[in-house]
Order: structure tokens, then sequence, then C-alpha cells
């Protein structure tokens, strides 16, 4: 059976079964106008009509055929009430006419005694016993009036016919207290056991007095509370269980996503913990989200590092790719154009510095370092130095990244990092003579310089030959 959208507007226990109740109003339910036929509509005119169809004054209808039909209903109707009514008196009252001793069963029973007609199922078809009307007690007790005897000794029927004896258990006989004189009101004493009466009477009139003091005054409106300790404390169970009930029902209500809140679990205003373990688990997201952040600082701490060193390299590959020729036409002039000062070591001569970007390597130069670079792949460990100039008046040399550690990267990572060149690696076909000429030439170099005048370079992730961000590839 289809239920309809009033069967859902009864007020729901919680608040899920609001929501369900909702939305089966709303999806399975059926409106009760599609269920329901179309309404009694009412045409104008239509109570005059009707009221234009009796005539008030004949008190009749106009039509005929209408007025016809209403008198017959009517006398069946009347003759069908005054049936019913004269079966009724048949049956409550004597069936013959007191006056002139007719019987009224007479077309019904013709020729039989009315009195001994029995009124089961259809009057008349029955007959009475001899006895008369039926089996009525002709007494109220159970004994004879006369002899005080039972029936069952004392009747006039016969011995079998006698009416049995019902035992009965003799009523209590309540005598009333006033009536028991044993109170001597000469002298008022009891007759016996005075002064446990006494003291009984006492206790009675003082039970008496305390239950008409509670009844009349049970509360006191000066100290709030009820006099009796036990109606008190039963009246406080009833209100904490009252109070129990409307936190429960409300709390049956709330939203799921409202009971997770924090004062849920702790009291803002007294400070008690409901819940601990809830407590703890807002502790806990409150830390997550403080080291969340934490971290974020310290990325953009790294990110910021990061931006500078790439500024530093991207500085220094900058000044790297200046073309060192630029600074031959100064050193080949040999004085300032400025103010003709020429350079020189003397006090009265001015000091040229070396420029930062060093010579073109010659192809002999870039060829040893290939070679180099080759070995060191190969596996031979060789110290970075930087390519010596034509004079060979310096000699840097540089540890390679690998080998620096933590604290010597970070102070070299804010210096100019200068070009980096490998020192040429012993050639194959180069003879035992040449070898030993290198050789004498560094070891000369060496004494002349014996610590390096340059700061080492900073540590730059990568291959030195490729870009700055790259890897080695793990093969």
């Amino acid at each position: 059976m289809a239920r309809t959208v009033d069967d859902f507007k009864a007020p729901q226990q919680t608040w899920g079964d609001q929501i369900r109740s909702y939305e089966q109003e709303k999806r399975h339910a059926v409106d009760s106008g599609f269920v329901s036929g179309p309404p009694l509509r009412l045409q104008p005119g239509m109570f005059q009509a009707q009221e234009r169809m009796f005539d008030p004054l004949l008190g009749r209808y106009r039509d005929n055929s209408t007025e016809a039909s209403q008198r017959h209903m009517e006398e069946r109707e009347r003759v069908a009430h005054l049936n019913r009514a004269k079966d009724i008196q048949i049956l409550r009252e004597q069936p013959f006419d007191i006056l002139n001793q007719e019987s009224k069963l007479e077309k019904l029973a013709p020729g039989k005694d009315p009195a001994r007609l029995g009124g089961h199922g259809t009057i008349g078809t029955k007959e009475r016993t001899k006895d008369g009307r039926g089996h009525f007690p002709q007494t109220a007790v159970d004994y004879n009036i006369l002899s005080n005897m039972p029936f069952q000794e004392h009747h006039w029927a016969k011995h079998e016919e006698r009416p049995r004896l019902k035992e009965k258990s003799p009523r209590v006989r309540k005598v009333p207290a006033f009536l028991c004189k044993d109170f001597d009101i000469i002298n008022n004493r009891y007759l016996d056991n005075h002064s446990d009466k006494l003291r009984q009477e006492k206790h009675v009139n003082l039970l008496e007095a305390t239950d008409k003091h509670m009844a009349r005054n049970a509360y006191d409106p000066l100290v709030g509370k009820f006099i009796d300790p036990y109606r008190e404390e039963r009246l406080k169970s009833i209100d904490d269980t009252r109070e129990v009930e409307i936190v429960m029902r409300g709390n049956a209500k709330v939203p799921p996503s409202y009971k997770g809140r924090e004062t849920a679990a702790y009291g803002i205003v007294s400070h008690e913990t409901y819940d601990s373990d809830m407590l703890h688990l807002f502790d806990t997201l409150q830390k997550e989200r403080t080291d969340r952040y934490k971290n974020r600082h310290i990325i953009d701490h790294n990110f910021h590092a990061r931006d500078i060193k790439g500024d530093h390299i991207r500085e220094v590959r900058q000044l790297n790719r200046v073309a060192p020729e630029r600074y031959e036409e100064q050193r080949r002039r040999g004085y300032d154009i400025i103010d003709g000062k020429g350079y020189g070591p003397s006090a009265k001569e001015k000091h040229l510095h070396d420029a930062y970007p060093k010579k073109r390597p010659t192809p002999w130069e870039k060829a040893e370092s290939a070679g180099l670079a080759a070995g060191q792949s190969a596996g031979e460990g060789l110290a970075y130095t930087t390519m010596p100039t034509r004079d060979m008046d310096q000699v840097r040399t540089i540890r390679p990244p690998s080998t620096l550690s933590k604290g010597s990267r970070q102070s070299e990572g804010h210096q100019s990092a200068p070009r980096l060149r490998a020192t040429p690696a012993p050639s194959v076909r180069s003879t035992t003579s040449s070898q030993r000429s290198m050789r004498r030439s560094e070891s000369a170099v060496a004494a002349r310089n014996p610590t390096p005048c340059a700061p080492p370079a900073p540590a730059i992730p990568g291959s030195p030959g490729a870009s700055v961000y790259s890897r080695p590839s793990k093969r």
C-alpha cells in the first residue's frame, strides 16, 4: 500500500530519523492528491434548487413521485417501529391483558395458555415449565426462614429435587472500637495492661499527628525542600533523571558534524575534562599543524639559500664569459691613459692588477685537459688544479667537491669561483725527458709559491663539465 505525505509529518525522535523521513517523503511518498478522487464541486444554484423542491407552506414535496416514495418509506418505518415496541412490551409485561384476560399471543399461538409460552427463540413456539415463567428463586436465602434449617433437610419438594446446599464461609464480624468496653470511665484506666495500652495510644496519636502534618505541610517554602528526607532525595533523583534525559535527547538531535567540537570534550568555564582521548587527539593535530608550518619556513629558507648560491654561480659564470683579450691592450700599452703613469713594481709607477678572466688555453693545454678528464673517469684519482699561467707565477690546487666538508662548503659558497682546470696527466706518447722537465717546472713553481694564493672553489653540485643542477648518471 502506498504511503502518503501525511504519514511522515509526525515528529521524529532524532535528527537522523528526521532526515530519513524527509528523504522518504520527497523520494518515495505519494501525495494524497493522487490517490484521492476529485473533490465534490458544488455548482452555483444547487442549494437553491434543493430548497425549491420542498414546499414549506403545504409541508410536502412539489414533485408527486418524490412525495409518494417519501410517504411509503415513512409508513414502513412506522409499522416496523410499532412492531418492535409491541414485542418488547410483551416480553417485559404480562402476556395477557389484565382487564379482559385475553391472550396477547392468540394470533401466534391460538388456544394456548399465554403464561406458559416461553420467550426463547420466536415468541409462542416453546412452552414453559409447570412452574410458570421459569426457574426463578423464590427466596434470597438458602434455608427455611421459619425453622432456620437448610433446604436439604426442610423443604416441600422431594429429597432428590431439593436445592443443593452450598457451603459458604461466614463473614468476619467486625465490632467497632467504640463498642469495646475495655476502659473504665470512672478512674480513667484500662481494665488490663493500662501502661502498655497508654504507651501504644500515645504512639498512635503521634503517628496520626505526623501523618496529618506531612499531608498538609510536606514542603518547607523557607528552606525550599521537602521535610521528609526520603521524599526530597527521590525528587532530586527524578529531577536528575529528567535533566539527563533532556541532555541525551538534545545530543541525539545534534548533527554528527557538530559532535566533534573541542568544547564537547573540555569545559571552557569549569576547566573540567570530559574526554581525555579527544583532547589528546586535538593536541596531536595542533602539533602536526605547527610542524607543517615550521617545515614550510625551513623549505623557504632552503630555497632562498639555493637562490643565493645560484646567483653566485651565475655571477661567476658571467665573469668567466668575459674575453681575456679586452684586458691585454692596457697591459701592452704599458701606461695609464688617464694620468699617464706607467705600470711597474716601483713606488712611482702604477700597479696593474691582473684581470679575473684567465688566458685562453692553447691547443696543447686543451689536449692535456682532455687526457686528464679521461684518466679520472677511468679511476685515477687526480687533484684538480688551475692551469699555470704563461709566466708560471701561480699554481692553485683545488680539492674535488666530494672531499669538501659541510662547513667548508658553506664558507666557500659565497666566494667567487675561479675557472677550474685539471692538472695535465702524463701522456702515453710522451717520453721520459718530457715527464722529467714537467716535474722540474712543477717543483720550481711549488718552491717559489709554497701556499696557494687563491681560496678554494665552492662546492658545486653535479659534474664539473655539466650544469650546476645535474647529477652523474648511475650505471
